[in-house]
């Protein structure tokens, strides 16, 4: 791999999980003794930080689709990344307009809306618990698609696990808890679910500069060329450098051009080419001797 992209990689995975940790901090020790207001409330600078990364990690996923396309992917490997951007832009709106909460507040818990069975979820929380299971339905597609970049694979991994774990987290009815734990268990749920959010954009973009690199990009170029061969026979006799003429072309329609003419510059002198004119002399000679 190309050294700057090597050390961009890095520097990004480790920017990223530096954002994690001190964002959450400065975010508390701003609003310190009542560190909770801007993070675990909704529509707050953590909210606010949640919903860029989302976006980012939507806009990354869907360039990388659209690279695998110039590249002749297969849809195996295109499809994920697409359905990835289409949940991470609708998990970004989610953050920024708290859709589930308000379905939640407004539709579900003054119904008592629940699934039987799940009493340790509050009525309407189960929204969260069925986008994970969705989630992980579509998982083992997403880590077939990253599994050609080592790195960019354990990211999102990394990332799915601090998912799991917040939705867990946020599955937890609060009234079951005192205010102070409440606070402290919802603030960690969200500085989870940034980490979670960090991993994410880390993963893609890792895999993003990955398609950058000169040598991966000649390597795909020619396994591509080489099955648009196996799939096209004409495609292989199409000369593999651009405006290279086969031999037989160069030589023109009169075979017996000498070489050195230059067939623009049109017939000679005698009104013929040059072998023409030696072979009409040759038949007067032999001609004049029969007489």
């Amino acid at each position: 791999m190309n050294p700057v992209i090597a050390r961009a990689r890095t520097r990004l995975v480790v920017a990223l999980a530096a954002l994690a940790v001190l964002a959450p901090a400065a975010l508390a020790a701003a609003q310190y003794p009542r560190y909770w207001e801007w993070i675990a409330l909704e529509l707050t600078p953590m909210t606010w930080l949640q919903t860029v990364l989302l976006v980012l990690s939507a806009a990354t996923s869907a360039v990388i689709a659209v690279i695998g396309k110039v590249h002749g992917w297969s849809r195996a490997l295109r499809i994920p990344h697409w359905l990835l951007a289409a949940g991470f832009a609708y998990l970004a709106l989610d953050d920024r307009f708290a859709i589930h909460e308000r379905i939640r507040d407004r539709i579900l818990a003054p119904r008592d809306i629940s699934i039987p069975g799940l009493s340790f979820l509050a009525p309407g929380d189960f929204q969260v618990l069925l986008m994970g299971i969705a989630g992980l339905i579509v998982l083992p597609f997403v880590l077939r698609a990253l599994r050609r970049d080592r790195l960019a694979l354990w990211l999102f991994v990394l990332g799915v696990v601090c998912s799991v774990t917040s939705i867990g987290m946020d599955a937890i009815d609060p009234a079951t808890m005192p205010v102070d734990v409440e606070r402290l268990e919802q603030t960690l749920e969200e500085c989870v679910e940034l980490l979670a959010a960090a991993f994410y954009v880390a993963a893609l973009g890792v895999r993003l500069l990955g398609l950058l690199d000169p040598a991966t990009s000649t390597a795909t170029s020619s396994a591509t060329s080489t099955q648009m061969a196996a799939q096209t026979p004409e495609y292989a006799a199409v000369p593999a450098a651009a405006g290279t003429v086969p031999a037989a072309a160069e030589a023109g329609p009169d075979s017996r051009m000498p070489t050195g003419h230059d067939p623009r510059r049109g017939p000679g002198e005698d009104g013929v080419y040059a072998p023409q004119a030696e072979r009409t002399e040759e038949l007067l000679t032999t001609r004049a001797g029969r007489l």
